[in-house]
């Protein structure tokens, strides 16, 4: 066993008597409930001592007669306790504590272990708190401050004010009385001594009031100054507080500071920034631009909560108490950018075979049909073919017996159109060749039927042409458009259909009345309500085949604008389900059109009665229109400037000259812009 005072192992055996030895059977040892040990005290040394001397112990076994005559004397008796042997007891006192003192090496490592565990998790915990305090107190201090007035003045106004001074600090409903007394009590001794002036006025402050158990304190800085005057007084009792010292911000606002700032105006000016005598707002500060990789999710951000399908809201110009509208906003929605559109592999895709005979197709229902099959969208360039005399319905022979390419089908159909192919990244482009349409339109853009009057026809459409910047193929288009126009204004023969003039031209006259005003002229291009939806179908059909089918069924023709449609992820083949309502209560081909598409944000609006456009709103908006007026009369400058204005108000892009001529305008403009001219232009001219 261990010794309890070294922790050194002693063995201890039972001392045996010399001939006295016994015969009768060992008795067991008694339970140590039942032994009893005496009240006399020990030496816990003598017996360290006497377990480790082992000279007068025997050497040799020991014979059982000793071990009898050992435990002989713990036997408890019915008369009494037995007689005590000191040698006997000391050797069982030293037994019983080294037994008492032995702890397990097991229990001892387990509870070591879990004191480090507690500790270590107690460590942790302390930590993460501690970390998470200091950020929350970084960031506190660190938020801008949304409070509003002015700094609170200096500790010294409110002494120079007298009696009639008021406390700058907050107004609290907590009575003053001895516990605010208990607690500037050490604050005000030191006052007292430092400053004798505000001490005397302090004083004769104190005695002029009735004494009612409000606050009688002897110095008026420490009621005065609010919270902030015991740290002021304890810092500087001498000498005057300095009004940088502390912020503010960081001090209570005072209900005499008036109304909460208003969107940051009312915020003090931050040292070192720069103010405009004309702006009182001074000029704001510069927005960080975000990375390339961020910058096509900031529409995000624009997005209102109520509506997140909605455009943003804009705020509506006025000019002269006319609120002006904006043109529809280009929305994307947010989940598009994360899904790009399949790449098209064109070369692969013309490559696929077909078999097909026809005596003559439709050119726009073709191209629905290729671009249906093979996925490619293939957009026709309608102005050119109207000004070059081609019909977007002209029947095309494919002249091709048994199996052909998709490639070969569409080369032969547009060598017999007179048109080209032009071929990116991701679609085709059907438009008619350069030298063809400078030489078609040529007859057009003469001035000689002028007359007279030719050097001034030529110097306004020099004008128009260079305030719009545009490719070569597009400033031919205005070319022809502007000169069929100036013709129209000054009542020579026409070059051009009104068909054709009616779908990218028109004629002003300014009738202004109520409807007008508020709702502005009907669209050229209204959106398709009516049609024949041609019966349900059974299963999905992709948008191309459903487009081209409608248009057929309605004795039209359907022009899809692609970099809309490309925009939103839709494919000519991708795949829709139209309802056309039940036998019973069937819809029209416009309710249909509009519940499949307006999902993708494009609508279908109708050109003519032979003629559709599939779009988006905001593209519809801008599409430049040449517009021509009727005389002006006396009010011609003011029409011109008003119309300038407003534009430069809606930032739309404008060019619009005068005529002396006619004395009427000619100008290009968006359609948004166009719609707008009843209550811009104002009263009658």
């Amino acid at each position: 066993m261990n010794c309890p005072k070294c922790s050194s192992f002693v063995q201890i055996e039972a001392p045996a008597e010399q001939g006295h030895a016994s015969t009768s059977p060992p008795v067991a040892p008694a339970p140590p409930s039942q032994v009893s040990l005496g009240d006399d005290s020990f030496d816990s040394e003598a017996l360290t001592e006497a377990g480790l001397s082992t000279g007068d112990l025997p050497t040799g076994d020991l014979p059982t007669s000793a071990l009898e005559h050992a435990a002989a004397p713990l036997e408890a008796t019915d008369s009494g306790p037995p007689p005590v042997d000191d040698s006997a007891m000391s050797e069982s006192i030293g037994e019983e504590e080294c037994s008492h003192a032995a702890i397990d090496p097991n229990e001892l490592y387990q509870t070591r272990r879990r004191g480090v565990s507690k500790s270590a998790a107690i460590w942790v915990v302390g930590s993460l708190v501690s970390v998470s305090v200091m950020a929350v107190a970084v960031l506190w201090f660190r938020s801008p401050d949304q409070t509003a007035g002015l700094p609170v003045p200096p500790s010294q106004n409110a002494v120079e004010q007298g009696d009639g001074a008021m406390p700058t600090g907050e107004l609290t409903d907590e009575p003053v009385g001895e516990n605010l007394e208990d607690k500037n009590s050490g604050q005000l001794s030191d006052d007292a001594t430092t400053d004798g002036e505000i001490q005397t006025d302090a004083a004769s402050t104190d005695e002029a009031k009735p004494s009612d158990g409000m606050n009688s304190n002897p110095s008026v800085d420490s009621v005065d100054e609010g919270p902030g005057a015991s740290l002021a007084n304890d810092s500087a009792p001498s000498d005057p507080m300095p009004e940088d010292l502390i912020p503010g911000d960081l001090l209570p606002s005072s209900p005499l500071d008036g109304p909460s700032a208003v969107l940051g105006r009312d915020q003090p000016v931050k040292p070192g920034t720069a103010t405009t005598d004309g702006d009182p707002e001074g000029p704001t500060e510069s927005v960080m631009e975000l990375p390339p990789e961020f910058a096509q999710f900031q529409i995000l951000l624009d997005m209102p909560g109520k509506a997140p399908d909605a455009p943003p809201m804009t705020e509506a110009p006025v000019m002269d108490e006319v609120v002006l509208d904006a043109g529809a906003e280009e929305f994307l929605d947010p989940m598009l950018i994360a899904t790009p559109p399949e790449e098209i592999n064109i070369e692969n895709s013309l490559k696929m075979r077909l078999a097909l005979s026809t005596q003559g197709y439709p050119l726009s229902d073709l191209v629905l049909f290729i671009g249906e099959a093979t996925l490619i969208p293939i957009q026709l360039d309608w102005v050119s073919m109207d000004l070059a005399g081609l019909d977007l319905k002209q029947p095309v022979a494919t002249n091709v017996k048994g199996w052909t390419t998709f490639g070969k089908l569409i080369g032969d159909a547009t060598r017999e159109a007179g048109l080209e192919v032009e071929t990116s990244d991701d679609r085709l482009a059907l438009q008619v060749p350069m030298e063809t349409l400078l030489q078609k339109t040529e007859p057009i853009v003469a001035h000689a039927d002028f007359g007279a009057e030719q050097s001034s026809a030529a110097e306004l459409l020099q004008r128009i042409a260079e305030a719009v910047e545009l490719e070569p193929r597009d400033a031919r288009h205005l070319e022809c458009l502007a000169t069929e126009s100036l013709r129209r204004m000054r009542g020579i023969e026409l070059r051009l259909p009104d068909e054709v003039m009616s779908r990218w031209t028109a004629a002003y006259l300014h009738r202004p009345n109520d409807q007008l005003v508020t709702d502005g002229l009907p669209p050229a291009w209204p959106e398709l309500n009516e049609g024949k939806t041609g019966g349900q179908l059974d299963t999905a059909i992709a948008m191309a085949g459903l487009l081209r089918r409608t248009a057929r069924v309605n004795s039209a023709t359907c022009v899809v604008n692609w970099n809309d449609a490309q925009r939103r992820r839709l494919s000519p083949g991708q795949l829709v389900m139209a309802y056309a309502g039940l036998p019973e209560d069937q819809v029209t081909a416009g309710q249909m059109l509009r519940r499949t598409l307006q999902p993708m944000g494009m609508h279908v609006r109708m050109v003519d009665a032979e003629h559709w456009w599939v779009g988006t709103p905001a593209t519809y908006d801008r599409l430049p229109i040449v517009v021509h007026s009727e005389p002006l009369g006396p009010r011609r400058d003011d029409v011109l400037n008003r119309i300038r204005e407003s534009a430069r108000l809606l930032g739309a892009g404008l060019a619009i000259e005068h005529d002396p001529v006619s004395d009427c305008f000619l100008a290009v403009m968006p359609r948004f812009l166009y719609r707008q001219l009843p209550k811009i232009i104002g009263p009658e001219l």
